[in-house]
């Protein structure tokens, strides 16, 4: 599936979900960004969502001066009270490399890969016996992207996000997951996946949040732990819309240096 035919999928779910005027829901929108860790919460049934990211990350490692800029997208349907149908791409990406030892600059522009999945809500939260919330991700990577940036093989992962509501509005979120992904010479291996997420409710539209985000664990020889410190804000315009940002840091030397993403998030 290439960026057009994601495109018009994308559109046609849209267009559907206008035409037949979903009613609104009562609850203000709940989206999975622009933290690392995702939201235990769903859409709702008969709901589609839309969260689009521009991503700009910053690795100067080992004397690189490597520039990556993409445009995450997730698109959510609820086809039940506690179940979604998810579609998740990279997007548009463009890497830019500036060799400060030869002085050779290159770039390279293309398509990354989708994802194909779901979400299962299995427990509601409750704050008086302090049992979190409990959701469960599934998602399968397809290697549909441009050549550049093409992964070997279907890529499944498995994520389960757990939520407590805590005094003084606030929230603290877990998400633990695992990857069965392959290197870039094609051996399979097994990595880990572990967010950690406080987020404060100042008001019923602004929230922030501090997070520690691993999104992978791994055999050096697998590419080793990458690791971040996260701080970022989310608004809601309205009932249906929400902006946010993040900005990330290195946790370890084996990390880039920096990422910063932006998010436009709508329901309907």
């Amino acid at each position: 599936m290439n960026a057009i035919s994601f495109l018009r999928i994308a559109i046609l779910f849209l267009a559907a979900f206008i035409a037949v005027n979903v009613a609104r829901a009562a609850k203000p929108i709940d989206t999975d960004g622009p933290d690392f860790v995702e939201s235990s919460e769903v859409v709702g049934k008969g709901r589609f969502q839309l969260e689009a990211d521009v991503v700009a990350e910053r690795d100067r490692r080992n004397s690189a001066h490597v520039t990556t800029t993409s445009t995450p997208t997730l698109l959510r349907f609820g086809v039940a009270d506690t179940v979604e149908l998810r579609i998740e791409t990279e997007g548009w990406m463009r890497v830019t490399d500036d060799n400060a030892g030869s002085g050779v600059r290159s770039t390279v522009t293309g398509i990354g890969d989708i994802a194909l999945g779901g979400k299962w809500h299995s427990q509601d939260r409750e704050s008086s016996t302090n049992t979190p919330a409990v959701s469960w991700i599934l998602h399968f990577e397809v290697p549909t992207g441009s050549s550049e940036f093409r992964r070997r093989g279907i890529t499944p992962s498995l994520r389960s996000v757990i939520t407590w509501d805590l005094p003084h509005d606030l929230a603290l979120g877990l998400m633990p997951g695992v990857k069965y992904g392959a290197a870039p010479d094609g051996h399979r291996f097994v990595s880990g996946i572990v967010g950690v997420v406080l987020n404060k409710q100042w008001t019923q539209t602004l929230r922030t949040f501090v997070e520690n985000s691993s999104s992978q664990i791994a055999r050096s020889s697998d590419g080793g732990v990458v690791m971040t410190w996260d701080a970022g804000a989310a608004y809601q315009v309205t009932d249906d819309w929400q902006i946010g940002f993040r900005a990330g840091f290195a946790a370890n030397r084996n990390s880039p240096n920096s990422q910063m993403l932006v998010e436009l998030a709508g329901r309907f």
